[in-house]
């Protein structure tokens, strides 16, 4: 196994992911980011933006251009939390409740499509390799951003 290919492999997945995803999403004015923090916004009800930062690994620029969006197409609102002024709570309004469920479709399209031909022991053991592989980047990244 050609070992220096994975980097290449995994490049040419996220190019096809993105356009996949932003073809199927470009109907509801969502961007590929826009996708991600709403389905955040969408598990955790009241989530700040700091913390969807934490959990999908990005940056405070790129969360906020994306709750900017999902705010102003009116499928999420901003709350200020009681106890802490500072912090602005983000909530799914009917519409985002609405487009939720299109959106999931789309994930769910895209994971067929990637598991496609593959065994239930073969999905399994993707899943874990791929966790384990974003994992290790993950704190690798992390050390230079401290740097």
């Amino acid at each position: 196994m050609d070992i220096g290919r994975i980097s290449g492999y995994i490049a040419m997945i996220e190019r096809d992911y993105n356009y996949f995803v932003s073809k199927k999403a470009k109907e509801y004015n969502f961007k590929k980011h826009d996708i991600r923090v709403l389905k955040v916004i969408n598990a955790n009800d009241g989530i700040s933006q700091n913390e969807i930062c934490t959990i999908i690994k990005e940056d405070k620029i790129t969360v906020s251009k994306a709750v900017k969006n999902l705010v102003s197409e009116g499928y999420v609102k901003r709350v200020k939390d009681l106890e802490d002024g500072r912090v602005t709570r983000l909530f799914m309004t009917e519409e985002g409740l609405f487009y939720r469920q299109k959106i999931l479709m789309i994930f769910e399209e895209v994971n067929e499509i990637f598991l496609r031909n593959f065994s239930d022991e073969e999905r399994a053991m993707i899943t874990m390799l791929l966790k384990k592989m974003s994992d290790n980047i993950h704190v690798e990244a992390s050390k230079l951003k401290e740097e």
